[in-house]
């Protein structure tokens, strides 16, 4: 009797010990993990238009200056060589200054120009690009 009554209180130590673990990971809560800086910057205005075509623009203006404007259309559309172009620009403010840059992005890759944009990475998306074209397979626009 003894013995049984030794089974029956591990079972129970061992099924309270299970139940207690962790039954799920731990949920992501990003106000608790990425504090933000409290400060609410409203949209000011906001605009979204997709074109049967393909084309698009969109762009959004906020209460703290920041904005950003974008169009895209699709180039060579129903070739092998479609592909989609886009212009846009973009500007905010930070501790450094006011920054503006605009930007196209399309088969010669992602060009920005802007006094905030280093020379360096304007150079390294071109030889990027050019690397990429060089290479076997890739459709040459």
């Amino acid at each position: 009797m003894l013995y049984i009554l030794q089974i029956i209180l591990c079972a129970c130590a061992l099924v309270a010990a299970v139940e207690s673990a962790p039954q799920f990971a731990p949920q992501f809560a990003p106000g608790a993990y990425y504090p933000g800086t409290g400060k609410f910057v409203p949209i000011v205005s906001q605009h979204f238009d997709l074109n049967p075509d393909g084309s698009y623009t969109f762009g959004y203006k906020s209460g703290d200056g920041s904005s950003r404007d974008e169009a895209g259309v699709v180039k060579n559309r129903g070739s092998a060589n479609e592909a989609m172009s886009v212009q846009g620009q973009y500007a905010y403010s930070s501790p450094e200054g006011a920054a503006q840059v605009s930007y196209v992005a399309d088969e010669n890759g992602y060009q920005p120009t802007g006094s905030n944009i280093h020379p360096a990475i304007v150079q390294a998306v071109a030889e990027q690009v050019s690397n990429t074209m060089d290479l076997p397979n890739i459709p040459k626009y």
